[in-house]
């Protein structure tokens, strides 16, 4: 049962992050449609996270509340009412609506999925766990793009759109009817007694433990990254089609042998993170020091891109780079629930919101950046790749320097002992 839960979260990722990225594919045919100026799609592109962060810290409370189950499918339902919606925009503002509104119900599942797959795994494979929950997505943003820009050529950007509202109808009807909630009676019972002594979060105690050096420090690192996830989002079909020249179909498998060869990175990271972790169960060596340098080497390979332009570096470049520096979304939401675990769903979401604060800043910025270039649109797009990558670099530092996650909480863990030390095995 937990390898076809696993599967369930690994296909709604894609689904929700083709959602997200099928607006930077379909961008030039609904810029020219809409007449709208580089700014404007920098607005659009912003407006998808404006309710993002709020949304994803509510609904992952409420997870920690009802279940995540329940939570996830009714996210599923809202998001196939709005791809069928896109059918009546007609103007920038409609589209706008439309993002702000996708962006609000798409925001709580990453953190839902991350602690929804923590319950099923012990601590030795949770880096592998969440680093498919995380390959969900980059199928979704990158690896589909072929089958999206065929869909948006085909049909028109709006009933490719809708097509994934049908694909959120089928993944409702297959979660809800062929998964639990949890993994077995004992975890269900422990976790119904740990919901009932929750009760109201101590708002002092909550900040000061968010303002902690291995919490703080954490969601940095993933804010600085998530720029990068934005980017590759909204702007990267658009670069590869305006600054390396290449056309639609060649954008568009471009950006999927950049997904592929990214997953088997960054899960390659969190394999080697997990096998460190079971060997020493030290998480500094094999959490932190692991994920630091990734992000660290990543950042330079993102950097050279501004140097050495040919298009087949620039390909191969950003393979690296996405796939090193995107090691912190799977190990990240690992280091937040440590940090709380009875309340898992709510510390994850902390980390993905304000990470994803940064999809409102980055798309406008990139915009802004690109629109002042004028006629020289690579020195802007050069910008902002180099601002992109001189924040992770820094960000990747503080993250090796001060991350210092909590040992005692992680010397018994219940799913631990539901896996290996007793005689209850996970379905």
């Amino acid at each position: 049962m937990r390898w076809f839960v696993l599967l369930m979260l690994f296909f709604g990722a894609v689904i929700n992050f083709a959602d997200k990225s099928i607006i930077g594919l379909a961008a030039l045919s609904i810029m020219k449609e809409l007449d709208l100026s580089y700014a404007e799609w920098g607005l659009v592109g912003s407006s998808y996270y404006w309710l993002y962060p709020v949304t994803g810290i509510f609904g992952a409370a409420w997870a920690d509340r009802i279940g995540a189950k329940k939570v996830l499918g009714l996210l599923m339902l809202t998001w196939a009412i709005l791809q069928f919606g896109v059918l009546a925009i007609a103007a920038l503002p409609l589209l706008v609506v439309y993002r702000v509104l996708l962006g609000a119900f798409e925001g709580p599942f990453s953190p839902v999925a991350y602690n929804h797959a923590d319950k099923w795994f012990p601590a030795k494979q949770r880096g592998f766990a969440n680093s498919v929950v995380v390959a969900g997505g980059t199928v979704g943003a990158m690896i589909v793009a072929p089958l999206l820009v065929a869909l948006i050529t085909i049909l028109g950007w709006k009933a490719a759109f809708a097509c994934l509202g049908l694909a959120s109808i089928v993944w409702f009807f297959l979660f809800q009817f062929f998964t639990k909630e949890s993994p077995v009676k004992k975890y269900q019972e422990v976790q119904k007694k740990k919901k009932e002594k929750l009760g109201k979060i101590n708002v002092k105690d909550f900040l000061k433990l968010l303002g902690s050096h291995s919490a703080l420090f954490t969601t940095l690192a993933y804010f600085s990254t998530y720029i990068l996830v934005v980017w590759f989002s909204v702007w990267l079909p658009i670069y590869l089609v305006e600054s390396v020249k290449m056309s639609p179909g060649e954008m568009g498998y471009s950006v999927a042998v950049i997904g592929i060869v990214s997953v088997f990175i960054y899960t390659g990271v969190s394999m080697l993170s997990d096998y460190l972790f079971k060997k020493s169960e030290n998480w500094r060596v094999s959490r932190i020091f692991v994920v630091a340098g990734a992000m660290i080497l990543g950042s330079l390979l993102l950097a050279s891109i501004t140097i050495f332009q040919n298009p087949l570096w620039v390909i191969i470049a950003m393979c690296l780079a996405k796939g090193l520096t995107y090691s912190i979304l799977p190990i990240g939401p690992t280091i937040m629930i440590n940090e709380w675990p009875e309340r898992g769903a709510l510390m994850t979401s902390i980390l993905t919101s304000s990470g994803n604060v940064a999809g409102i800043i980055a798309p406008i910025l990139t915009g802004y950046i690109v629109g002042l270039a004028g006629a020289n649109k690579i020195a802007g797009y050069n910008l902002s790749i180099m601002s992109m990558a001189f924040l992770v670099l820094i960000f990747g530092i503080l993250f090796a320097l001060f991350v210092k996650p909590s040992i005692a909480k992680n010397k018994v863990e219940l799913h631990d002992d539901l896996s290996e030390n007793s005689n209850i095995k996970y379905s």
